[in-house]
């Protein structure tokens, strides 16, 4: 199975369930203009993602040296920026991309909580603020961009790799024990979750197609059951899994 490595330091990216680190893993993204298009809908935020997903972009922040790696719906790369040796006062060059933003943890919350994306800015304040362009990436604490917090630079020839370090056998050990467990097939996104009715496999984000549900945990049952939309099973194609 190959896992994303950091294409500064090539540190393991892989979804971890818990903070690994000094950080969060993963961050949701979404455009100011498409976050209060989706506003208006007044819909479980959750629904909102799965039925437009091509509004929330992702990154993945590597737990050692901080860099970001930032990839569409489609899980294609868009972007890398690894944090500036000197923390800039000038104001940010336009034109420049501007939104909201969530580490994994208030993301589920909000998810798990159906809040709807009307209320989702009022109910968590504690949400952050990006803006980026071609050279930089900025994080806020408020949406009038008056606290800059963080500071990235663009790197511009790195893309993240991809090594092949996880056999079978250990990602069977990553189900039979953690509650979350993250993993991409063929550009899709996959959720393992462990929850009061069972396990649910998830397929989309926003946590609202399950393609498999069991009331205990075996292992054996799980990576042999067809979830894939070709038909297959994690066991058949586990070199073409990404976590």
């Amino acid at each position: 199975m190959a896992v994303w490595g950091c294409g500064f330091c090539g540190f393991q990216i892989r979804y971890h369930g818990k903070p690994e680190g000094k950080y969060p893993v993963e961050h949701v993204f979404c455009m100011i203009d498409d976050w209060r298009e989706l506003e208006k809908e007044n819909t479980d935020v959750g629904w909102l993602e799965w039925e437009n997903e091509e509004k929330f972009f992702y990154a993945w922040r590597c737990a050692r040296c901080g860099t970001f790696m930032f990839f569409d719906y489609k899980l294609e790369h868009i972007g890398t920026y690894t944090p500036k040796d000197e923390f800039s006062a000038e104001a940010m060059q336009e034109p420049f991309e501007f939104g909201p933003f969530w580490d994994d943890f208030q993301w589920f919350d909000i998810t798990e909580n159906s809040t709807p994306a009307s209320e989702v800015l009022a109910k968590y304040p504690q949400t952050r603020w990006f803006a980026k362009n071609d050279d930089e990436l900025r994080f806020y604490s408020d949406e009038a961009r008056t606290n800059c917090i963080k500071q990235f630079r663009l790197l511009e020839v790195v893309m993240p790799v991809t090594v092949q370090t996880m056999s079978l056998k250990s990602f069977k050990k990553m189900l039979a024990t953690w509650d979350d467990v993250e993993f991409h097939y063929h550009g899709g996104y996959y959720n393992f979750m462990r929850e009061d009715d069972g396990i649910n496999i998830y397929r989309g984000h926003g946590f609202q197609k399950i393609v498999y549900h069991a009331a205990t945990t075996d292992v054996e049952e799980i990576v042999s059951a067809k979830i894939f939309p070709d038909d297959k099973s994690i066991a058949e194609v586990q070199a073409e899994i990404e976590l």
